[in-house]
């Protein structure tokens, strides 16, 4: 993710052309510890949960709304390969790591935590969820079918929605959706659509986060918010919200259906290292 970064983040100076359209209500500073930040989600109206991505220790952070860790949880039976994004239900957390950049792994993994166990303790067990692509059937497949990386996802109707993150070449903009049941155990998945993203390559148009409330999806990359809704079988893009600068988004996590947050790492150039707050309303 990193090596990616820095040798497209040239491109980004144009995006300066792009109108943006800025809800921002408060912005925090997140503490060292976290920043690479890669993955956040919230468990009550004050708490939030976060994990950093690749290469870092297999550890859960909860944060209070002022972004300060109050408790950091050793996950164990865990490793972070990358570490991605995170998802919750009623009684567990889902830790998905199936960061993919070279789209070389054969096995990627969802840890599932109980949530009392991180509340209440200074670790906690995690089961496996283990899985691959059904379609992927090279690893590394050729550059042109390089679509089984993923950032993002999401708890919906008792299992997680996924999707990928385009790297082929030349770029196409797609992304993958596969759903994949929330319980232990060995799967492979199979694709249920396809999403155009957008044909301004990976800076511009590759989903890093993705969270759900009630009936829209809310994806971001590194320069917008996409909000989707469901079109028949198909999702279709409904709004569009684009940020007022541009910073290394890795997460996303919606509140309720007027407030979110993201979450961006931080960059020696390009600043970030912060959690943001965003007014936002569907109706």
């Amino acid at each position: 993710m990193k090596e990616l970064f820095f040798k497209i983040v040239i491109t980004g100076f144009f995006i300066k052309s792009f109108i943006a359209f800025s809800q921002e209500e408060q912005r925090y500073k997140l503490p060292s510890q976290l920043d690479e930040i890669s993955g956040l989600e919230i468990i009550n109206d004050s708490l939030f949960l976060a994990i950093n991505d690749s290469g870092n220790k297999p550890l859960l952070f909860i944060l209070n709304s002022d972004a300060k860790i109050v408790k950091t949880v050793k996950i164990n039976g865990a490793e972070n390969n990358d570490w991605e994004d995170l998802a919750v239900d009623e009684e567990h957390i889902y830790i998905g790591d199936f960061g993919n950049n070279l789209n070389k792994r054969k096995e990627l993994i969802i840890y599932k935590v109980k949530i009392k166990e991180v509340l209440f303790k200074n670790e906690a067990q995690s089961e496996r969820i283990v899985f691959r692509y059904l379609d992927q059937k090279e690893f590394p497949p050729q550059m042109e079918s390089r679509n089984f990386d993923s950032e993002a996802f999401f708890y919906d109707k008792d299992s997680l929605t996924l999707f990928t993150k385009c790297n082929t070449s030349p770029w196409t903009g797609i992304s993958f959706l596969y759903r994949i049941p929330k319980e232990p155990g060995t799967y492979r998945l199979k694709k249920t659509e396809n999403l155009y993203i957008g044909p301004g390559g990976y800076f511009l148009d590759a989903i890093t986060g993705a969270d759900k409330y009630g009936e829209y999806i809310y994806l971001t990359t590194y320069n917008r918010i996409l909000i989707l809704k469901k079109e028949g079988s198909n999702h279709k893009i409904y709004r569009t919200i684009y940020f007022n600068e541009i910073t290394q988004k890795e997460s996303i996590v919606v509140l309720n259906k007027s407030c979110l947050f993201f979450a961006d790492e931080k960059h020696r150039i390009f600043g970030g290292g912060s959690l943001t707050k965003y007014n936002i309303s569907n109706d």
